[in-house]
């Protein structure tokens, strides 16, 4: 899989006429003696997380420094670069580990889950301007990386079917810097052509019946009359939920209805 992707980014760097992909797993430095990355089911993967670097160094060197033995990551440094992907300041697309790899990227955001094996990462080098950065040399990715990003993100959409809205930044999983400004706005932009979900509507009797149906509470047939066993069940979801159990459909167990089926 790693070459029919190499292939593709590089079929896409002629046609542009931009930098050629990199092939980087047997270059930059690796630590045989530090921690392990767990493996993952590349076929399995659910979407891209961009970061920055959030420094002025080269791939090389974050390489050097999360395998070596003043790692953050891990006491003794960390089997090579947290990151599937990089991408230099001149635009070309490194690929740093191979894709059964679960680098430990996005760190771990409280979801369900396994962000880290869920996720395929991409690190732009550099320091850029975001929230809470108030270093005066932070700056901005540059036309070439951002064209090479959004290259490397059309490119697994493809191969994986992914969707817009399976584009992240790491501010999505609870690092509001990361990856700046600029990137954040891409990310923002890509991910507004997903689709939106429809709220649903409550504005009939069998709405309302399946509605309460699928939160377990109304147990009856879903024939849109309102009779006792509907109220019943109404007023139970209401008991349930804090609200006052009046057996009445007013805005507040409407909201409360969306949140329980949203969960």
């Amino acid at each position: 899989m790693e070459e029919q992707l190499l292939e593709r980014l590089n079929a896409a760097a002629l046609a542009l006429k931009i930098e050629k992909p990199f092939d980087g797993r047997t270059t930059l430095a690796t630590n045989k003696r530090g921690k392990k990355w767990k493996r993952r089911d590349p076929e399995a993967l659910q979407g891209m997380v961009w970061h920055q670097e959030l420094g002025w160094g080269s791939i090389e060197a974050v390489a050097q420094y999360h395998t070596g033995p003043d790692s953050h990551l891990h006491a003794g440094g960390v089997e090579s670069i947290a990151y599937t992907f990089a991408i230099r300041k001149n635009g070309q697309v490194v690929l740093c580990n191979d894709l059964d790899r679960a680098p430990w990227s996005q760190g771990y955001a409280g979801r369900k889950g396994d962000e880290n094996a869920e996720f395929l990462s991409v690190m732009f080098e550099g320091f850029f301007q975001g929230t809470g950065v108030d270093d005066p040399s932070a700056g901005h990715p540059n036309d070439r990386q951002l064209l090479s990003g959004l290259i490397l993100w059309r490119v697994c959409q493809d191969m994986w079917k992914w969707k817009a809205g399976d584009l992240y930044g790491h501010f999505l999983f609870g690092k509001p810097a990361c990856p700046g400004d600029t990137l954040q706005t891409v990310v923002e932009a890509v991910r507004f052509n997903a689709p939106k979900k429809r709220k649903r509507s409550f504005s009939s009797v069998r709405q309302r019946q399946q509605g309460l149906k699928d939160c377990g509470f109304y147990v009856g047939t879903v024939d849109g009359l309102w009779g006792p066993g509907s109220r019943a069940a109404l007023i139970a979801f209401q008991k349930k939920c804090g609200l006052a159990a009046d057996g009445l459909w007013g805005p507040n167990t409407e909201a409360a209805l969306l949140e329980k089926l949203e969960e």
